[in-house]
């Protein structure tokens, strides 16, 4: 495989990920049952999760400097969830404890297949506000990122960016479609779950794509899984195929995957050189059981993309 091509290890590249922090209770199990029953997990693990929380934690990992911006109540399980990211070196002192609010947490069963189902306690106390973002600082990134959970938030985040010229990766799942739609044309780089896309009606992902595409778009993506990542750039349609791997566990490979992405266009790299090495430390991910705990670091990414035959 041709090489990453990525910046040395001590030349850090800085991205701000803005949006969802949760905490995940992860049990593994053979299969997710279909009836009321009760049954014995094969594993069980509490960490991190959510969207921009992960992202960031992949940005670490693969040696570059984040910043998680968002907000999480003032309880023991925002106490938790900011001492998860601190573990992992993300630089968090941009995060608005809300007084009284209840912080995000999940509870999730992932199968033999590596698939999972996915129950969210609701945030509470969560007020749209964004006069306490400190967007001043945007100036020293080299690139942005933001989830679809705190919309006012993400705007805010991509206006920033685009004053200050820089590449802002969009992880469009979950939300509204037509307000999913607006955001996505505030940022260069908006990626869109299938299911989300598809709830635009445009119909195929191709045609959809196409006409998503607009306002700051460098590219509109779409992440198909084990089919790969279609994209649009303006002027056609291009394909990248899914890395192989045994999947383990696909919980936060989408939050990875955007991740990673970030990183990659932080480190100046063309829209195709990004979306593959983003599908390489999503699919690196996926091998592994636990969420967040899966997630490669950049050593263990340049190993396994070593391995990987030349044509891809």
């Amino acid at each position: 495989m041709k090489p990453l091509f990525l910046h040395p290890a001590n030349k850090r590249r800085h991205v701000v990920c803005l949006g969802m922090a949760t905490l995940d209770q992860i049990f593994r199990v053979d299969t997710i049952p279909e009836a009321p029953a009760k049954f014995r997990a094969l594993d069980f693990i509490v960490t991190g999760g959510g969207q921009a929380a992960n992202a960031a934690v992949t940005v670490r990992r693969l040696s570059g400097a984040a910043q998680y911006w968002g907000r999480v109540g003032d309880d023991p399980t925002g106490d938790q969830i900011l001492r998860q990211l601190s573990d992992e070196r993300v630089d968090i002192q941009h995060v608005y404890r809300l007084i009284g609010a209840r912080s995000k947490t999940s509870a999730i069963l992932v199968d033999a297949r590596g698939e999972r189902l996915v129950c969210s306690a609701p945030s509470q106390g969560y007020p749209p506000d964004t006069s306490w973002l400190p967007l001043d600082e945007i100036e020293m990134m080299h690139a942005v990122l933001a989830d679809s959970r705190w919309k006012p938030g993400a705007m805010a985040l991509f206006d920033a960016a685009h004053e200050n010229k820089l590449p802002s990766v969009f992880d469009a799942d979950g939300g509204e479609p037509q307000e999913l739609l607006s955001l996505s044309r505030a940022a260069t780089h908006p990626a869109w779950s299938e299911p989300m896309l598809k709830s635009l009606g445009f119909g195929s992902p191709e045609e959809s794509l196409t006409k998503a595409f607009g306002g700051r778009n460098s590219m509109c993506a779409v992440t198909l899984g084990e089919r790969g990542v279609v994209w649009f750039d303006g002027h056609s349609i291009q394909r990248a195929a899914a890395i192989p791997v045994t999947s383990v566990d696909t919980l936060a490979a989408g939050d990875t995957w955007h991740g990673a992405l970030a990183y990659a266009l932080a480190d100046g790299h063309a829209n195709a050189d990004a979306i593959r090495f983003a599908s390489i430390v999503a699919a690196l991910k996926c091998s592994r059981f636990g969420g967040r705990v899966g997630i490669p670091t950049r050593v263990e990414v340049e190993q396994f993309a070593a391995t990987l035959p030349e044509t891809m």
